[in-house]
């Protein structure tokens, strides 16, 4: 039998729904691959490599350029968007090339 903990820092296949909301996040498809970083009661946790933050060069100075950072960040998707959860076990070579670099899912421009 399947365990949810087994999934956590393994690459998977999330299929989701009403992803309208998950747009402000970058998540443009209903199918994405992502990493998970660990679950709760509230959904599942899944790293995005390129999010990006507000940063401001002199936070003092109301003029001041304001620029954008890509960070590393963990993202909760609620269990009411997930309609499933695919998991590769024993895949070898599921990771190369990495499956964020082929840009599913994120669209880090927005």
């Amino acid at each position: 039998m399947m365990k949810i903990e087994t999934i956590v820092g393994d690459v998977v296949l999330l299929v989701l729904q009403d992803i309208e909301s998950l747009k402000e996040m970058g998540i443009q498809k209903n199918k994405i691959y992502v990493r998970i970083v660990g679950y709760d009661e509230n959904g599942i946790w899944i790293e995005h490599p390129n999010f990006q933050i507000p940063r401001i060069a002199d936070p003092s100075n109301k003029e001041s350029e304001v620029t954008t950072e890509s960070v590393t960040a963990s993202v909760l998707i609620a269990w009411p968007f997930i309609t499933s959860i695919v998991h590769f076990p024993n895949v070898e070579g599921f990771d190369f090339p990495n499956p964020f670099d082929l840009h599913f899912g994120f669209d880090i421009e927005n």
